[in-house]
């Protein structure tokens, strides 16, 4: 949108551009061509002298104006911006839960053989412990009782 601002100002600009440059050139040789009939006077190349410098001054002031106050809207803008950027937060503020991690996911599914594995392996552990140590209480329980004996 600014973009297409830009484009219509410098338009506009060049139009009056032209327009104030071309009007004093144009009225002072109409009347240095007046001058000249009326009077017989050869003062027409006078008075085209004076609507150039009239028209370059009117080309200066305008192209000028112009300019500052293209400059100001752009300050006013930047000013603007500036001010948004300032009053929003920089991170915005997140209204859902996290997501779980993928990657994690994925791991945990991974592992899960091992554990059952790993579970495999305790019951068998558990077992052989079981059965091994039915014999040692049955060793302490000899014992034990052949203690009790003496």
């Amino acid at each position: 949108m600014g973009y297409k601002k830009q484009v219509f100002r410098s338009l506009a600009m060049v139009t009056q551009l032209g327009l104030s440059v071309m009007t004093p050139i144009f009225l002072c040789i109409f009347a240095g061509y007046y001058v000249d009939t009326h009077l017989g006077t050869k003062t027409m190349i006078f008075f085209l002298l004076i609507g150039v410098l009239a028209g370059g001054r009117c080309g200066y002031q305008m192209a000028k104006m112009t300019i500052l106050a293209g400059e100001q809207e752009e300050r006013k803008e930047r000013e603007e911006q500036l001010k948004k950027a300032a009053a929003s937060p920089k991170y915005k503020a997140v209204s859902k839960p996290k997501e779980p991690s993928r990657v994690r996911a994925a791991s945990d599914r991974a592992r899960k053989p091992d554990l059952v594995s790993a579970a495999m392996h305790t019951d068998q552990t558990a077992d052989a412990v079981q059965s091994s140590g039915s014999g040692l209480l049955s060793d302490t329980g000899r014992q034990a009782g052949s203690r009790m004996e003496d």
